[in-house]
């Protein structure tokens, strides 16, 4: 009882607000008359208000513009309800309705709530103003159209006809050709348009929202890897966001009337296959894992539905199954990333728990949507509802997009504390660079002593910012000079402090006086005995004022004295085996010979096709300056340091001063 009384108090209600503000509709026919229904309206009771034209529309498939004309027979039309056709269908259709205006009626206008760019409109055979007919790349799903019926007591009669075409992709989306039409004064139907077209912005406005903070994350992720370029995580989320807003925000926009449906088509749907991608690459770059093959054949297959896409849009395939292929193909993304990140956790990598969670929202919340659309029009009342917004309050939210949301959320949490970790590492890289390029300073001097006799000139170009090659000229007790180049295992500080031990080790043992073999043998001890990892690669010359030469190679290269190699068997580097014995070699430097030392940065430099540099060409240059061999290396294309010292004993008339050595410190993106 308590139903019924309710049910007609909202009866009640209903007819008390709309007959003031709204015109008497009927439909007048004589029983069993085959004509057409006219719609009459009685214009005495107009005020403000509004009139459904929604029933007793006649409808045709077919196309002939004489339809268009009021004293056209459309009897045997069907009977049609605009508003409860479903679906719209292939090929072109035209509806028509009779309308009866009393006398002395205002200036009215008609809105039309239909499929932009779908249909076009005649008012008793004459063609009205409005978007018509359009191609495919300019239809729009229904958006509100206002058309002006003439001016006041203008014809009481009037025959409205609607012809319609679809395109397919507005069939693709199943939307209908109309929504509503109504006759109104020239304000109810304006205030009737601007509430159904912000209802329908109003849907659109918290997506395209989402979608913005999506695009400026992504820009502020390239930022981030403008400023750490060795982190390409940075990158790939970067692009990812980018993808990822632009897709879901052509989405948002083509769904609510916004911009064309072409666009979602042509460019929203192939960005999902694209931030898909994205997020694979972003996924396996954040764990510091390589993309593994099987990965990388779905990649490949991934973008395989847009040719499905294409040939649905040409109308040569069945557009329905479209969605849930989709949805299949991006599913594997959605549960084995997380699951290959979940694997990676428990081997040890905890940055890769990190990202479970966030990493199965945005593909999970698109396959979900994809489902439920399939689902709305396919009759799958189990799955229809994954299609309904999600109200957050009275804010509705396209799965997709609540989805996209919660994980811009949580994975600006997760690289939050990624960039504040790599920002701490790099600092201590940053200090631990700066204590190396100090340590170097001493490994490779600016300037070089006067050395009475000789002319000495060194060059060294290091392969990073800090190398681990090094060279001194030493003061030796008595007459003569201790020269030794070497080369450090390994680069950076580590690398560096190995070099500063063994050049104070070779300090105070030059000040001994002691012969190269027993030098290295020494140094060799020292270095073994600190059990470091790695070793020391060294050749020691001891030099004479008459040119006398004595010299000790451990495992470097042998020296090259006016441009032909010396057999000098390289004994075993430093710092392998405690107990060792280093061989000496004795010659003499006549005046105008010239001896270089070099390090194998020389040897090892590759062009771009890989060759080596080598031992001949080596050779061939190792007469020249020692700037002028390095530069050869160099540009040759160098791998390594590069060392190259050149000791060239002068004619007695000639004097010499200190000479300068060519240091250069760039790293080689540095260099012009």
């Amino acid at each position: 009882m308590l139903k019924a009384v309710l049910r007609g108090a909202r009866v009640a209600l209903v007819v008390l607000v709309c007959l003031p503000a709204a015109a008497v509709l009927s439909q007048v026919s004589a029983p069993g008359s085959t004509a057409a229904p006219v719609q009459e309206i009685d214009a005495t009771q107009w005020l403000h208000g509004t009139a459904s034209l929604l029933r007793g529309w006649r409808e045709k498939s077919g196309d002939d513009l004489t339809w268009a004309q009021p004293g056209f027979d459309d009897s045997q039309w069907n009977p049609v309800e605009i508003d409860d056709m479903g679906a719209a269908t292939p090929g072109k259709r035209w509806f028509r309705l009779h309308v009866k205006l009393a006398p002395h009626h205002p200036h009215l206008h008609l809105l039309v709530a239909g499929g932009e760019g779908t249909y076009e409109l005649y008012i008793n055979g004459q063609p009205q103003d409005g978007p018509g007919l359009r191609h495919i790349f300019a239809v729009s799903r229904p958006t509100e159209q206002v058309f002006s019926l003439g001016d006041e007591d203008a014809d009481t009669s009037l025959v409205l006809a609607l012809r319609t075409r679809p395109s397919r992709t507005y069939r693709f989306y199943h939307l209908p050709l109309f929504l509503t039409a109504t006759l109104g004064t020239a304000g109810a139907v304006d205030n009737l348009r601007q509430s159904m077209e912000a209802d329908r912005l109003y849907a659109v406005v918290p997506g395209v929202a989402i979608n913005l903070v999506l695009l400026l994350a992504g820009v502020g992720a390239l930022a981030l890897f403008r400023s750490q370029r060795h982190h390409y995580e940075y990158l790939w989320l970067g692009l990812y966001l980018l993808a990822l807003g632009v897709s879901n925000g052509i989405s948002d926009c083509s769904e609510n009337g916004v911009i064309p449906l072409v666009w979602n088509d042509f460019i929203g749907d192939p960005l999902i296959y694209v931030f898909t991608i994205m997020q694979i690459q972003f996924t396996f770059s954040f764990a510091g894992e390589r993309v593994s093959r099987m990965w990388r054949v779905y990649e490949w297959i991934l973008p395989a539905p847009l040719i499905l896409l294409a040939l649905m849009l040409m109308g040569r395939i069945n557009s329905n199954p479209y969605p849930l292929v989709e949805a299949g193909l991006i599913l594997p993304a959605a549960l084995l990333l997380p699951a290959r990140l979940f694997v990676w956790w428990r081997r040890g990598n905890h940055e890769a728990g990190w990202l479970i969670l966030p990493s199965l929202l945005p593909a999970t919340a698109a396959a979900i949507f994809d489902v439920g659309f399939m689902s709305s029009y396919e009759g799958w009342k189990q799955t229809a509802f994954l299609d309904n917004p999600i109200y957050v309050g009275p804010i509705p939210l396209a799965s997709a997009d609540l989805g996209d949301f919660l994980f811009v959320v949580a994975i600006g949490v997760v690289m939050f504390f990624r960039f504040t970790k790599v920002s701490r590492e790099q600092a201590r890289a940053q200090a631990e660079l700066r204590a190396a390029r100090e340590i170097q300073r001493r490994l490779v001097p600016e300037t070089l002593p006067a050395m009475e006799g000789y002319q000495v000139e060194a060059a060294y170009f290091p392969a990073e910012e800090v190398g681990g090659d090094f060279y001194q000229l030493l003061e030796s007790k008595g007459a003569g000079k201790l020269i030794v180049v070497g080369d450090v295992s390994g680069k950076g500080l580590k690398a560096a402090m190995t070099g500063t031990l063994a050049l104070g080790a070779l300090r105070a043992l030059a000040a001994e006086v002691l012969a190269p073999g027993t030098v290295l043998a020494r140094l060799n001890r020292q270095l073994a005995e600190t059990g470091d990892e790695g070793f020391v690669t060294c050749l020691c010359a001891h030099i004479s004022p008459e040119g006398q030469v004595t010299l000790a190679n451990a495992g470097h290269l042998p020296p090259y004295r006016n441009g032909d190699e010396m057999l000098v068997e390289p004994d075993l580097p430093l710092g392998i085996r405690t107990e060792e014995k280093y061989v000496e070699h004795s010659f003499r430097l006549e005046p105008g010979d010239q001896l270089t030392l070099l390090s194998d940065g020389v040897v090892e430099a590759r062009d771009a096709s890989g060759t080596l540099y080598g031992f001949e060409r080596t050779r061939a240059i190792s007469s020249r300056p020692a700037t002028a061999i390095a530069q050869a290396a160099l540009e040759y294309g160098q791998t390594d340091d590069i060392t190259v010292l050149t000791v060239t004993r002068v004619r007695s008339e000639r004097k010499v001063t200190a000479v300068e050595s060519t240091v250069a410190l760039q790293v080689p993106g540095e260099r012009g």
